[in-house]
């Protein structure tokens, strides 16, 4: 049984060898958001700017609609919107959607800039597996070999939230125009309320992944946990970190949860184009 032992020491120690080398840019997907992927890829550029020529032609029926709304309104005596509330809220309303692109980018690179204070080294947890040391018969190699595989799939589910969430942003962002249009009548703004929830939670539910994700990693590494305890406790993180998104989903979904305002938008817009202006 030793050559047959042997070989299987030799395929797992080549198999933590050979993930280490690609695993660091996966890990930094994990903890950002490249801008190339979102909002400076052309694809998405293009989509977005579609999206809004779509909403800036709703926009302009809506003010057609209204128009003859106010005129019928003054002829008969029904009820309508004054144009002291029509017109400032059709200002604001097309302002925030050509406003949309801005306040995605800045968002997007406020959360880039968050998880960069975070710092997870899964490079050098899997160094200091086994302190360095390779595999041998004495170490339960089937059993460190189940945990290893167990490892590389949970870290893998997380890379692939990491790919979902770019590809659900994106979604979002060029969806960012029509959105803001819903808010201008009432009865759609509960549509316009779910997406500026699902659009926040979306954005910044990577830095709270990322720094559970860090967190973790760190503890691991300053508590030196290796062997099968150490890849135990990493495998228990990482699936604790892919629960993250589900977690944080229940805002967005949630009947309760408090919607940002337009004006809430409006500031934060302000506030975060002055910080990276």
């Amino acid at each position: 049984m030793n050559p047959i032992t042997q070989f299987i020491v030799d395929l797992i120690t080549n198999f933590l060898q050979g993930i280490s080398g690609p695993l660091q840019p996966l890990v930094a997907l994990i903890g950002t958001t490249p801008l190339q992927f979102t909002t400076a890829n052309e694809i998405v550029i293009g989509t977005w700017n579609t999206m809004t020529a779509v909403a800036d032609a709703f926009l302009g029926l809506i003010v057609v609609v209204g128009a003859i709304q106010m005129m019928y309104g003054q002829s008969t005596g029904s009820l309508y919107m004054p144009v002291s509330q029509f017109v400032p809220k059709l200002i604001l309303t097309a302002i925030l959607i050509h406003l949309s692109f801005l306040m995605g980018q800045d968002l997007l690179i406020l959360n880039n800039l968050l998880c960069g204070l975070v710092h997870a080294d899964v490079v050098n947890f899997i160094r200091q597996f086994n302190s360095g040391q390779p595999l041998n018969n004495g170490q339960g190699v089937l059993i460190t070999g189940i945990f290893a595989i167990a490892f590389s799939i949970s870290l893998l589910r997380v890379i692939f939230q990491a790919v979902k969430r770019i590809v659900f942003f994106n979604v979002l962002f060029v969806l960012s125009g029509p959105a803001f249009l819903m808010s201008f009548h009432p009865q759609t703004a509960p549509w316009f309320s779910f997406w500026a929830r699902t659009y926040l939670v979306t954005i910044f539910t990577q830095f709270f992944q990322f720094l559970t994700f860090g967190l973790g990693f760190q503890f691991l590494l300053v508590s030196k946990q290796t062997g099968l305890t150490g890849f135990l406790l990493a495998i228990a993180m990482l699936n604790l970190t892919a629960e993250i998104p589900a977690l944080l989903a229940r805002f967005a979904t949630s009947a309760g949860a408090t919607a940002p305002g337009v004006g809430q938008f409006v500031r934060t817009a302000i506030t975060v184009a002055a910080l990276f202006a």
